[in-house]
């Protein structure tokens, strides 16, 4: 499965593999499924814009890169690399309004990270607009122990707060 990464990335988590980057992988039928581009829009906040479909299939790459999103803001904010202070906590958000399918794998996804996020002191957002994402969120519970939100100063959008 190829999922691409966009050029504008973040040096601290990892590219992905050569043909994921340079088109699909000719040799995988499920190419352009799912895109995911980690990115810092500003000290103290890890964006991960997500696009395409989440379920079992796609799931251990958006893992990988939101776990090592909360910890390059977890280590970012302990070695004194960005400019958060000591009372505020540094924001993983994830945006998932490019999102056009959430399986229970991804609701599963989302909960692990805010484990991680809760165990390092860092914020997890999720925003998402429109129903394919905010019902799984509502039905899971997980509106309750995530931020979900229509937009977030990150992604330099307007919104209110669910």
């Amino acid at each position: 499965m190829a999922l691409r990464q966009s050029s504008r990335t973040d040096p601290d988590i990892p590219a992905q593999p050569s043909h994921a980057r340079g088109g699909p992988d000719p040799d995988d039928d499920l190419a352009g499924v799912l895109t995911v581009a980690p990115t810092r829009p500003r000290r103290g906040v890890v964006l991960v814009r997500v696009l395409g479909e989440i379920d079992m299939l796609t799931v251990p790459r958006l893992r990988d890169v939101l776990h090592r999103a909360v910890q390059t803001a977890a280590d970012d904010r302990d070695l004194g690399r960005d400019a958060t202070t000591v009372d505020e906590d540094p924001s993983v958000v994830c945006d998932l309004d490019g999102v056009t399918f959430l399986g229970a794998s991804g609701t599963d996804v989302i909960a692990s990270t805010q484990r991680a996020c809760a165990a390092r002191r860092v914020h997890l957002v999720c925003v998402a607009s429109h129903r394919t994402v905010v019902r799984p969120l509502r039905l899971t519970a997980l509106d309750r122990r995530v931020t979900l939100t229509d937009t977030h100063p990150a992604l330099g959008r307007r919104g209110e707060i669910r």
